[in-house]
């Protein structure tokens, strides 16, 4: 009876030292003076690596970007950007390797059962990309039944590709850009990614991709926001979800998602 007992207070105070933990994400990131914020810096326009012609210097940025700098700066602190893998993000984060995630990142429930979500602060139709020649082809789930489709690894659009197309060949890879030109050069018959991502390309390449009229079965309605750790972050969160609010009543989002479009058609215009 002692060594349960024993046990169990030991993983109450396990479990008591976690929740401790976690109520302090907003005291630690201001004692620390920086706010760690992970992303996968190949998504543009919401976040990519961009060289700054006045200055000739590369720069993280897109839309994402400014409102994790915009967060950093009303707490008051410095940022430090890890850029990852995008698969990997949710379990760094969960693990303590960063305070939020910030990187197109949508609010599903089987995400909300590992990590906590602001208020949205974007929302993004999913579509299938196909090459242009091949737009009469693809009309219906069952035309791409034995075809080879891609997605990003980790991403919600995975999910999609293996319950609407499970009849499909996958490819999941981690960089957007690589399955870009894997659609490009005809090595896969459709890609599954987010409109506004696939309207950049279209823009580059408006003779090589077009979105195909095959629907594609998602609910974007609770859109993408900033992942924080579970556990009682209601301070932190507070926070962000007034800061989101406030950009986007006062225009400073509209102006981040101009900048971030103009910028990454450019950079996708050199490629």
């Amino acid at each position: 009876m002692k060594k349960i007992l024993s046990l169990a207070m030991a993983v109450l105070l396990v479990v008591s030292a976690l929740a401790m933990a976690s109520a302090d994400t907003l005291s630690d990131i201001q004692e620390r003076g920086t706010l760690v914020v992970g992303a996968n810096i190949e998504f543009p326009p919401y976040e990519f690596y961009w060289t700054n012609p006045e200055t000739g210097e590369e720069e993280i940025t897109g839309f994402d970007m400014d409102l994790a700098r915009g967060i950093a700066e009303e707490l008051g602190v410095d940022i430090q950007i890890n850029d990852q893998a995008f698969s990997g993000l949710v379990t760094a984060l969960s693990v303590g390797e960063m305070d939020m995630v910030i990187s197109g990142l949508a609010i599903k429930p089987e995400r909300l059962e590992v990590v906590d979500f602001s208020d949205p602060y974007f929302s993004g139709e999913q579509i299938l990309l196909v090459r242009a020649e091949d737009y009469d082809t693809y009309k219906t789930d069952a035309d791409l039944v034995g075809k080879k489709v891609g997605a990003q690894l980790g991403s919600l659009q995975q999910g999609i590709l293996e319950s609407q197309f499970a009849e499909s060949e996958p490819l999941l890879l981690d960089k957007p850009s690589v399955l870009a030109l894997e659609l490009m050069q005809g090595n896969i018959d459709g890609w599954l990614i987010t409109d506004l991502v696939a309207m950049q390309y279209m823009v580059v390449y408006p003779d090589t991709f077009k979105i195909s009229e095959v629907p594609v079965d998602y609910d974007s309605s609770a859109g993408i926001g900033v992942a924080v750790a579970k556990g009682d972050n209601t301070s932190l969160l507070e926070i962000v979800n007034d800061y989101i609010a406030r950009v986007h009543a006062d225009g400073t989002w509209d102006a981040w998602m101009d900048d971030a479009v103009a910028k990454s058609a450019s950079l996708l215009s050199e490629e």
